[in-house]
């Protein structure tokens, strides 16, 4: 059973209408102390005397007494929602040009926004990054799991962890006033410590500045978000960013990846490295691995190479708290992954079924491979998965190839095909693929193209036979669809359990 998520995540993340959390006021704070924290070019309007109770980026989060920052994006320019925020409550607004509209206007320079913005959220809410030990993960894949490993580890340690990260309910890294609220009253609701996703976005987009982790954990280094970066140079720098002097006290790096070594050769931070060969005696099954480590045994109970190193780079980062070597094994022990990470469905059928948020050519790889150690010889791994629509197409025949290498049979389909249509898409999965596996893309074919992905989970499961193992990847712990505009409600491990239970029963 995967991990209570409620338990570590959802501590002050969101906000209610009133700007207040399971009934405590928030913080105050006068405007001109809080405007002085940042660089302005000019005020238009009197600081004095206004009281802040908030600040905000959004105009349709706005609480009264808040300070909206008007962030001029990619798609929407904050700037045109200025009259929103003040009809919610806004007592000012930070912006790089002056409205007509009579409110107090703090004017930052140009493209200073966000940098501004994380000053004053920090400022507002007492710089709680300062008050507890802060660990940030960043890397293609695993960030997640290494973070609820870590929490693990410290709750067997006597501590109380928050982990603010993908399965928080918002993005991987949020933006700045939501990351300094949450710590804010995650301090409040008596967390000791704090492990963050950091994004490569987030880096690059100040969000996580203001903020000085004792601890960063660089995962790996594969094809992704490209659509954003362009080039995986670009993608590595934005993610090293974690690992300057006035972000960072100590890094630890997974050396096994050639990104983690430019990093040590880069960085300027004192490192700390990992690698599989610290699992001494390893040996993987299907129900997780078992090593030793400095020593120890240690006892994973989940499954996958890919686990072994996030388990390796949670125990580094454990030992660096202070955490004992009894404290590391026994969180590991406890734990038992994270949902849409190899999650089991078991609805009494008599084959497996993974569901995995595997979306990067390396993360299908690592749980087809995990799927291939747990299927008998002679039995098959049928693989569903689809690419991400207005994201790196550049991934697509790469993932293409990938299911072609290590699945019996693949069923192509939707992700969240967001403005693109679902059958370009699929397309351009399948120019990665051989001629030999495109002979014929019918049902008894190695290659089947379900665009629905609702059919491609039901096809998938009625063709599975005993001891086969079904990976249903992409989605992992979204319960949404993104189609055009439209967001519809879509739960993989929802659909497979409804089903498991039609087959079985008759009944869904």
């Amino acid at each position: 059973m995967a991990e209570d998520q409620r338990a570590l995540s959802g501590s002050g993340y969101r906000k209610n209408a009133g700007g207040q959390r399971g009934g405590m006021r928030p913080p105050t704070m006068q405007l001109s102390e809080l405007v002085s924290a940042i660089e302005t070019v000019s005020v238009l309007g009197e600081t004095h005397g206004i009281v802040v109770t908030g600040v905000s980026f959004d105009s349709r989060d706005v609480s009264p007494g808040e300070v909206f920052c008007a962030i001029a994006g990619e798609h929407f320019d904050g700037h045109l929602f200025i009259h929103d925020a003040v009809a919610r409550g806004a007592v000012a607004v930070v912006v790089e040009r002056f409205v007509p509209l009579p409110i107090v206007q703090i004017r930052v320079s140009p493209g200073s926004m966000r940098v501004q913005m994380a000053k004053l959220a920090s400022t507002f809410y007492g710089n709680p990054s300062t008050r507890f030990p802060m660990v940030g993960i960043t890397g293609t894949n695993g960030k997640t799991t290494t973070s609820f490993m870590l929490a693990a580890i410290s709750r067997a340690a006597g501590h109380s962890p928050f982990v603010l990260g993908t399965l928080s309910g918002y993005r991987t890294t949020p933006e700045s006033p939501v990351i300094q609220r949450s710590l804010h009253y995650a301090i409040e609701d008596g967390n000791d410590i704090a492990v963050m996703e950091v994004s490569s976005h987030a880096l690059d987009q100040h969000r996580v500045d203001e903020i000085i982790y004792d601890i960063g954990i660089f995962t790996n280094l594969t094809q992704d978000h490209l659509d954003y970066h362009h080039t995986m140079d670009a993608y590595f720098m934005a993610k090293a960013r974690l690992f300057e002097t006035h972000r960072c006290r100590i890094g630890i790096v997974n050396i096994d990846d050639p990104w983690g070594l430019r990093l040590i050769r880069d960085s300027q931070v004192a490192m700390e490295t990992y690698s599989i060969e610290d699992a001494e005696d390893l040996a993987m099954d299907a129900d997780g691995s078992m090593f030793r480590l400095d020593g120890e045994r240690i006892r994973l109970g989940v499954a996958g190479k890919h686990n072994v190193y996030n388990a390796l780079a949670a125990a580094k980062a454990a030992r660096r708290l202070g955490y004992s070597a009894d404290a590391i094994r026994t969180g590991l022990a406890n734990f038992r992954g994270v949902s849409g990470r190899l999650e089991r469905i078991e609805e009494g059928q008599p084959f497996k079924v993974i569901v995995d948020f595997a979306h990067t050519p390396v993360a299908l790889e690592a749980v087809l491979e995990a799927a291939r150690v747990i299927t008998p010889e002679g039995r098959r791994v049928i693989v569903v998965f689809g690419c991400g629509g207005d994201r790196d197409r550049r991934k697509r025949p790469l993932m293409g190839e990938v299911a072609e290498s290590l699945a019996d049979v693949t069923i192509l389909t939707s992700d969240n095909p967001r403005s693109e249509e679902p059958v370009v898409i699929i397309q351009e999965i399948l120019s990665g693929m051989t001629k030999s596996a495109l002979t014929v893309l019918g049902e008894s074919s190695q290659v089947i193209v379900k665009a629905d992905r609702r059919e491609a989970i039901e096809l998938a499961l009625s063709m599975a036979e005993p001891d086969d193992v079904v990976v249903i990847a992409g989605k992992g712990h979204e319960t949404k669809q993104t189609i055009g505009q439209s967001e519809v409600a879509f739960s993989d491990q929802e659909v497979a359990r409804s089903v498991l239970r039609y087959l079985r029963s008759g009944q869904p």
